[in-house]
């Protein structure tokens, strides 16, 4: 007992905390280190009073750490948080190492507690980092995909018409004298005709090996967006209109919002299908409107598909928009065939 009070004296001084607990783990004893972080008082702390200091939501597994050690005569580690005197809950380290007396007699626990709060801020802060990198990741590789099948959709709808050209064109020309020059005519029409299809059956080919997969053709013709229902938000006339017209020509149905509440007064009657999201409206409405959105009840809007506008070259409003809560981000200016293919993925049913 002599040198457990000569190792607790000597570590007085030292940025740590001390405590020492006897086999049924009652406390026994508290350094003044532990009692000034918590600011409790020591005949409180004493005896049971020492676990009141655990934040409530890692009590059992600090619980079960201690009884588990205390059974097993074993060391121990974990990390909990341990509520300072202002009532913050900090992270601590707290290593534990079973006490025996002289003559090998279990006699309880003694361990040190070391404030780690600001290594776990900076560790959650960089596993949230690399998950919204991991998001944005997702985000933009899907939108690479879709921008792929959509281009590759395009050309195959370009070919037809262009091997219809080629081939009318030689027949017509098969029909008139070879010297004649609406023959010559036809035949460089034919030789432009096959040269743009064989430029597109490259540009497939290519869109095939990078898919991985054959593309399989749309049917009928149909327009690419025909039905869906877009929401457009943001402060900027020029920027609504713009956008409202590349997805009216695609067969969508839009509605401008030139604010968030505006947004969100909108969802209701036109029950849009995806939102367009300008992040940096009025200071940055954008955020405000995400959050709005993703706390509403899922048959009021709460899972609607969304995709925010963010400004060029800012590669983070990009990671904090799927941070928020967006599922996609499009860069300001918006290229048309970016716009449509970003809509197109978003308005698919969940896991297409």
């Amino acid at each position: 007992m002599l040198r457990e009070s000569f190792i607790e004296n000597a570590a007085e001084p030292l940025p740590v905390m001390l405590w020492r607990a006897r086999p049924d783990m009652s406390c026994e004893f508290l350094s003044r280190q532990w009692l000034e972080f918590t600011g409790a008082k020591a005949e409180d702390a004493l005896g049971d009073g020492w676990s009141r200091s655990v934040h409530p939501e890692d009590l059992a597994r600090w619980l079960d750490t201690f009884v588990r050690s205390f059974d097993a005569r074993e060391p121990f580690e974990i990390e909990y948080r341990l509520r300072r005197r202002d009532a913050e809950h900090r992270w601590v380290l707290d290593r534990g190492m079973p006490r025996y007396s002289a003559d090998r007699v279990f006699v309880g626990f003694v361990g040190t507690c070391i404030d780690i709060d600001e290594r776990k801020r900076a560790e959650h802060e960089l596993a949230r980092s690399l998950e919204r990198e991991r998001k944005l990741r997702i985000a933009t590789e899907a939108a690479s995909r879709v921008k792929d099948d959509f281009l590759a959709s395009v050309l195959a709808d370009l070919q037809s018409p262009v091997r219809a050209i080629a081939t009318w064109a030689g027949h017509l020309r098969a029909q008139g004298a070879a010297a004649n020059e609406a023959a010559r005519a036809l035949d460089a029409i034919e030789h432009s005709a096959r040269a743009q299809d064989r430029i597109i059956s490259s540009l497939l080919e290519l869109s095939r090996v990078a898919a991985g997969r054959p593309r399989e053709r749309g049917v009928n013709g149909a327009p690419l967006l025909m039905g869906v229902r877009v929401l457009i938000v943001d402060d900027d006339p020029a920027a609504l209109e713009s956008m409202a017209q590349v997805l009216d020509i695609a067969g969508a149905q839009t509605k401008a919002a030139a604010s968030s509440s505006e947004a969100l007064d909108a969802l209701g009657a036109f029950r849009p299908d995806v939102l367009l999201s300008d992040m940096h409206m009025h200071g940055g409405e954008g955020y405000f409107l995400i959050r709005a959105l993703r706390a509403l009840p899922a048959e009021r809007g709460g899972c609607l598909r969304a995709a925010a506008l963010t400004a060029r070259g800012e590669a983070e409003d990009g990671v904090r928009a799927v941070a928020a809560g967006y599922d996609a981000q499009l860069a300001k200016p918006i290229e048309p065939v970016m716009l449509l293919a970003t809509v197109a993925r978003l308005a698919q049913p969940a896991g297409m």
